[in-house]
């Protein structure tokens, strides 16, 4: 027996094989299954079906399970606080729509960086600096033109004058839609009422956990995937209608004075548009939703997989319109929202533990340390672990995303290249990090170092941090409570640095780690940055890996270091080598090296214990003792 259902259209199940047709009701739809019957064209083929069905599964064709979530790279790392409600409206977003499509080929589908500084500066009253945040976020996070951020870099590195800078940033380009959806996620973060309380004080701050107070249990906290998820599934109506044009601003003011009004064939067809989603406004939403299919490791492109033929059925793709049926689709597409295989969810809830040695000196140590079940779409989540170690010396294996959150007195070594890496509430603790290929985020930590290459880095709300980075990008300071960051140069180099740095695409001769940028809703900031004096630099050496030492060889310097840095190093070594050099020629008799030698321990004790190197020093002893136990039971096993 056939089935049908009602909607946007009919459908008709033969067999394994499912026909649609747009508008229909049940009624016309049983009719013309019927005429089809009697005049023996039920099992025809696809071309030969009545020119208003169209076959949306081929006969054989098995149903394929569609995995889609959130990109939770893109809604913790891609938004920023940094764009005010009021220029980013809805009405506004809308009226770019427009302005973009009349200006044609400069403004969409692609519009270049000219064309978005103009209307973000012009229409928008946006300053210059946030234009160029707001662009490069999108470069960095876009999949459909990956490369184009590190093509820019290079491009932008090689050019001699401003007006050589300034035709390469014209000639860069991205996808209009793209764009629209990252401004609509800036308007509802800035416009929350707890983003709005936070920067007006620490007591006011609301219980209402961004962007809705829905998601989860009372009886636990519910993770910020999820509050990301719920999101997503209330914003998806009206981003759709704003993405697809439905949502049109009329000049008010005009209508008034011209009395103009729609007339009935202008009103009957944008009814009858106001159902159907252009391919490209689907595949824009690859933007903020990622899929994988049922069998498959890798992830693939949302709208590939909304116009295969296996599950174009349930996503309502219109293969003669080439186009989507707008509910079919919404509903394709809130019925398969799942978790993120490289989210937080899973990480803590099935997640893996990580073979990684870690060991702590606190009393009681509940740190987690687990690694997603998805091998290639990988996630390690660090959290809660207090006055402890950790190393991992990156071993030949994919790069992942890293999540370090609220870690305390501990220091945490991953020399492995990293896709993103988030750093949130951690205080005295010291996080050395190999290259990341995307971007890297500190948020509301305090008195903490983080030594890391990576293409971006966004400092939010931190007091007291130390960051030590190689970037092409300038980094960014974002909200109001980031006070006493220190800027310096990279201070590490291990033997696989420069290959980690080639595979994520870092060159060490771009960079502008000294060449912060303050934003805020109120504009640019200053006075939260400062950038290290070369006296005060000293290179981090890695207790885990074979490094040359000072006395006797040179250093191995880290890529990419300033003239004035290298030269501070340089000289540090030789106070170290003309104060050896005076003792050994001071002809003292031994009673007067014991007392030397006595004074000098008592000093460095002093030294180890106002800085807090003792605890490391004890950390690394405790996992020497580990490692060998270790070692020791697996020789002696059977």
């Amino acid at each position: 027996m056939p089935s049908a259902t009602l909607g946007h259209g009919a459908h008709l199940r033969t067999g394994s094989c499912v026909w649609y047709r747009e508008g229909a009701s049940m009624e016309t739809c049983l009719e013309e299954y019927l005429r089809m019957a009697s005049q023996g064209q039920k099992k025809k083929k696809k071309q030969n079906a009545p020119s208003s069905w169209v076959c949306a599964l081929a006969p054989g064709a098995a149903m394929v399970e569609v995995q889609l979530w959130v990109r939770p790279e893109v809604m913790e790392l891609g938004v920023l606080p940094i764009l005010p409600p009021d220029k980013v409206s809805l009405e506004m977003l809308s009226r770019l729509l427009q302005y973009a499509q009349d200006l044609g080929e400069r403004g969409f589908p692609q519009m270049n960086y000219d064309t978005w500084k103009h209307i973000a500066v012009k229409k928008m009253g946006l300053s210059v600096e946030c234009s160029m945040v707001v662009f490069f976020s999108c470069l960095l996070f876009s999949k459909l033109r990956p490369g184009r951020d590190r093509e820019l870099e290079a491009s932008l590195a090689s050019a001699a004058t401003q007006k050589e800078r300034d035709q390469v940033m014209g000639s860069v380009e991205v996808w209009t839609l793209e764009l629209i959806v990252l401004l609509y996620l800036h308007r509802v973060t800035s416009a929350h009422p707890r983003a709005v309380a936070r920067q007006a004080s620490l007591h006011t701050l609301t219980t209402d956990p961004w962007p809705n107070n829905t998601s989860g249990s009372a009886s636990r906290k519910a993770l910020l995937e999820e509050k990301h998820g719920e999101f997503v599934r209330e914003a998806l109506p009206e981003l759709l209608s704003l993405l697809a044009g439905h949502l049109l601003v009329e000049d008010t003011e005009k209508r008034k004075s011209s009395s103009d009004r729609r007339t009935a064939r202008e009103l009957l067809g944008f009814m009858k548009t106001a159902g159907v989603l252009s391919v490209d406004v689907v595949r824009s939403l690859g933007f903020i939703i990622g899929a994988s299919v049922q069998g498959e490791k890798s992830e693939r492109d949302l709208l590939s997989v909304a116009m295969d033929a296996t599950n174009c059925y349930r996503s309502g793709y219109l293969s003669k319109k080439n186009a989507f049926q707008k509910g079919l689709f919404e509903q394709w597409l809130l019925q398969g929202l799942d978790w993120a295989p490289h989210g937080e969810w899973l990480c803590v809830r099935r997640g893996c533990r990580q073979p990684w040695p870690v060991v702590s000196l606190a009393p009681q140590s509940h740190h987690r340390l687990v690694a997603s079940p998805n091998s290639s779409l990988r996630m390690v989540y660090i959290c809660e672990m207090m006055e402890g170690l950790t190393a991992y010396m990156g071993e030949e294996s994919l790069p992942f995303d890293l999540k370090v959150r609220r870690c305390s007195k501990s220091n945490i070594y991953i020399l492995q290249p990293l896709r993103n890496a988030v750093i949130h509430k951690c205080h005295d603790t010291r996080v050395v990090l190999g290259p990341v290929a995307g971007r890297l985020r500190l948020s509301e930590c305090r008195n903490t170092v983080v030594v890391c290459a990576a293409r971006s880095v966004v400092v939010a709300d931190c007091r007291g941090v130390i960051v030590h980075t190689l970037t092409p990008q300038r980094p960014l300071l974002v909200g109001s409570r980031t006070q006493g960051v220190t800027l310096a140069p990279l201070n590490i180099h291990y033997p696989k640095l420069k290959h980690h740095m080639a595979k994520a695409q870092l060159q060490s001769h771009i960079n502008m780690w000294n060449r912060p940028l303050h934003l805020g809703i109120e504009g640019v900031l200053s006075g939260a940055c400062e950038v290290m004096n070369p006296d005060d630099f000293q290179l981090l050496v890695i207790p885990f890996t074979q490094t040359p030492p000072i006395d006797g060889r040179p250093p191995l310097l880290p890529p990419g270091l300033p003239h004035e840095f290298a030269k501070s190093v340089e000289e540090a070594g030789k106070y170290v080598s003309s104060f050896r050099a005076e003792v050994r020629d001071a002809n003292l008799s031994p009673d007067q090296r014991a007392v030397l030698q006595k004074a000098i321990d008592a000093r460095f004790k002093a030294w180890l214990r106002d800085t807090g190197k003792q605890r490391e020093l004890d950390q690394l002893e405790k996992l020497a003792v580990t490692l060998k136990y270790e070692r020791v039971a697996k020789t002696t096993a059977i």
